[in-house]
Parts: structure tokens; sequence; C-alpha cells
């Protein structure tokens, strides 16, 4: 698998080494005028990915945007976010303004008017779909199989699939779906990168007021937030990105032995599996959990073979998944405490991946528990669809 490093992407220009550009869906300039496009938008809290493929699923063009989540940051830089990721995956495909079949976006937060003001004489849908992430978390993570995705990223939540009735590749036997969480930062997400570093930074206070273990993370909040020193923090307008940023120095403790960053990072990871446990148990009440034939088998992407029911898989996606070995251990931990028969599986793309496979079965050009063959090829060498 080719993964392009942060230094060759610039200002939307990316380049694929060992695989045909046309393989990758890098083409230089798009061929077919005629064909069909569709687009998908995927924003949170941080960034903004905006896709454009074609019927087949194969990406021409990728930008990005910053935050697009209107409850924490304003519209018009909700509208900036959207418009500077439409525009770099324009200029990626070569292209001006697109027409397309579909546009989703999956933009929690973000109005109807957000995006179109953002798309405006730029991206043309005959059908525009704004929707929460639920979907595309769910939809990139299992495609259309049962199971339950655990996302933690700047929040988080969990969400389920059941497994349904009849023929899995049936889009009308396909089973319930079941949230939990995302409650926001004053009410939930737990185990997210706000609680990890909100946390970090009360472990910080009490360092400083000698009523705490003492933990390196104390420096580490000088350095990363730029202050004097620790009782600074109490007078400093921290914004909720800017205290999920501080995740990445928690896990950097940890990994130097600091036994207060393992401790929190543990944690989070007990609070994601629980989330995870909590759809998994509504699943379980309805009776919708999957069931193993004895027969599928986890591609390497987590995928089931082909003509095989599969059972029920657990997934943690988001930023938080890569943040260290302890938190996804604690994590797994508590699914399988619920059940041993639960495949922990990684997730198959990434969320904006899933919002590009809920524009394409919008529009039609997919079926349920399909992934065409150009975005499987996309996915070889594009970050944003993978995780």
């Amino acid at each position: 698998m080719n993964v392009l490093s942060s230094d060759a992407v610039e200002d939307g220009a990316r380049r694929t080494e060992g695989i045909p550009r046309a393989q990758a869906g890098l083409n230089a300039c798009r061929t077919d005028a005629r064909a069909p496009l569709v687009a998908a938008i995927d924003g949170g809290g941080t960034k903004t990915v905006c896709l454009l493929g074609t019927a087949d699923g194969a990406v021409i063009g990728v930008g990005r945007g910053g935050p697009l989540n209107a409850l924490f940051v304003p519209v018009d830089e909700a509208i900036r976010s959207v418009r500077q990721a439409a525009l770099g995956a324009l200029r990626e495909a070569c292209m001006d303004q697109a027409d397309t079949a579909v546009l989703y976006a999956s933009a929690p937060g973000a109005s109807r008017d957000i995006l179109r003001a953002g798309i405006s004489g730029l991206i043309s849908p005959e059908r525009l779909d704004v929707a929460g992430d639920e979907m595309a978390v769910l939809t990139g993570a299992l495609v259309d199989d049962p199971g339950v995705v655990v996302l933690a990223g700047t929040g988080s939540f969990a969400v389920g699939r059941g497994r349904g009735s009849g023929d899995a590749h049936d889009r009308n036997a396909r089973g319930i779906v079941v949230t939990r969480g995302g409650w926001g930062p004053l009410l939930g997400d737990e185990g997210s990168a706000y609680a990890i570093g909100l946390a970090a930074l009360r472990a910080v206070a009490l360092d400083c007021d000698g009523r705490g273990e003492r933990t390196a993370l104390s420096e580490l909040a000088l350095e990363h937030f730029n202050l004097p020193n620790a009782r600074a923090l109490a007078t400093t307008s921290i914004s909720r990105e800017q205290i999920a940023s501080f995740a990445v120095q928690v896990s950097k403790a940890s990994r130097v032995g600091d036994a207060v960053a393992s401790a929190i990072l543990t944690q989070a990871g007990r609070d994601l599996g629980r989330l995870g446990v909590s759809v998994l148990r509504e699943l379980d009440r309805r009776g919708e959990l999957g069931e193993w034939d004895g027969q599928s088998g986890l591609g390497e992407l987590g995928g089931a073979e082909d003509g095989h029911r599969r059972g029920t898989l657990a997934v943690m996606t988001g930023g938080v998944s890569r943040a260290a070995a302890l938190l996804v251990e604690a994590f797994q931990n508590e699914i399988l405490s619920f059940s041993p028969d639960i495949q922990i599986a990684p997730p198959r793309y990434s969320p904006a991946g899933g919002a590009l496979l809920m524009a394409l079965r919008i529009a039609g050009l997919r079926e349920s528990g399909e992934v065409p063959a150009g975005m499987q090829a996309s996915a070889l060498a594009r970050p944003e669809l993978g995780e």
C-alpha cells in the first residue's frame, strides 16, 4: 500500500509512487466529461475534507479546509472551510466548477445554508444531502456489515447497525441503526481527544497544587500552550480544539513512562469501550447481533468474504484510535467483556470514505454491500479514504 506523506501534499496537488495514476483515481485531468460525478464532504471540529468522485468511486479530486462544526466556530469560518475544501478538490481535478448527481455532506453542526454558501459557484449538485456524521462513520468503517463503530476524534460517539433479516446485500433487509454518546463537551465526549486533553490539564493543576502525582504533563503543557507557569492555565482562554490538541502530548508522555498520562489513556480506552458496549447491548436486546456462520473471514481491511453472512464487528476509528496501545487494549477489553464472540477489526474506510459511499448509494451507483472498483483502487493511494 502506498500512503502519501504530508510532505507530498501541497495546495491540493498529490503525487503517487508505484501506482498508475488512472488506477488510483489520480488523473491529471478528468477525461470523460459526460460521466456522472458525485461529491462528498466530511467536516467536524478540526477539519473539512471534500472528495470529488466518478461513477465508479474513483477519487479525482481531494480538498481540505478548516473546522466546519458551527456549534464551535463562527458561521463565516465554517463557510470558508467548505469553500477551501471544494476549491482544493476542483483544483486537483483540473476543474473550475463541477455538476454532480449528489453531494453528501457529513457535517454535524452545519446547516444546509452553510453548505450551499460554501459550494456556491463551485459544485452544483442535483441533490444535496446534509446529515450528521453517524452514517458516514458507520458506512466508512463497516460498509454495510453489522457491527458497532466508536468514533474517537475531537469528540466521541458510537453507532451500530444490526444484522437485519434476509439477504445481507439487500438494502431493504439491513438492520436497525443505534447511536449512543455524542452529547458534546459539557455532557459527554468520553474518551475523546478533548476528554483526554482536559483530564491531562486537570492533572497539571493537581500537580501544581501538590494535590496529585508529579507528571511530565506539567512541563509539556507550558510548552504546548506557550505559558510561563501552570497557574496561567486558569486565566487563559483555551478552545475545545486547543484542549483536544493536547491529547498528542499525553500520548508522548505515556510513551516515556509517565504514569499519570498512561492512566488517562487507559481510562479513555475504557470509556470508549463502554460506549461501544452500550450499542451492542441495545442490538442484543432487539435480537440484532450478527451471527457467525463458521465460514466468514476478515480481509486485510476487515471486510467479509463474498457470499457469507458475518457476525458482529467492533471498530474504533478517528485520531484517538492511534493514540497509544494502552488505550486500544483497554477499549478491546471492554468490548470483549460484553461478549468474546465480538470480532474486533480495523475500519475499512475513513468517515470521508463513508460519505463518498453514501453519495454513490444515493445516486444509485452502488449496491448495498458493494464498494465500487474505482474507490477500491483510490483507497490504495488516497490517505483521505483510509484510516
